[in-house]
């Protein structure tokens, strides 16, 4: 239990995890001009290296980009996605949205069941199948 709190603890990794897994933020860049938190750019680097330390999540080369990494959940980062979810669920219910929450992707409105399985199998095919070709 400690190794898991200690890998989801850190604010800014579940910052990052949720722009990647909701927000589809997937490369450097995306995930730092479009966050909402401003987290820094020498943060979003040290947090990055750590998920893929941990095999959270994993790099690979972006085919439009020679210099641009593609940041992909591993087997071991979706299993935090029902963990996210959760901690979605009592945000909405507990505490009040802030005001980026109505900025979240619209199909985030939709059902949370409905909305998780859709989820799960784009994840799955989007993110697995590139961790598969990971570096």
């Amino acid at each position: 239990m400690s190794s898991a709190a200690a890998v989801i603890a850190d604010h800014w990794s579940v910052i990052i995890l949720r722009d990647i897994v909701f927000c589809n933020q997937r490369t450097f860049n995306s995930i730092l001009k479009n966050n909402n938190e401003n987290i820094s750019s020498a943060t979003l680097a040290k947090r990055l290296k750590r998920m893929c330390d941990v095999e959270l999540l994993c790099t690979s080369d972006d085919p439009t980009h020679s210099q641009r990494k593609i940041y992909s959940l591993t087997s071991k980062g979706m299993d935090l996605v029902p963990i996210m979810m959760e901690m979605s669920r009592f945000g909405i219910k507990r505490t009040m949205p802030s005001p980026t929450a109505t900025s979240l992707p619209e199909n985030m409105k939709r059902p949370l069941s409905s909305y998780e399985e859709d989820l799960f199998e784009e994840l799955k095919s989007t993110h697995l199948n590139h961790a598969e070709n990971a570096i």
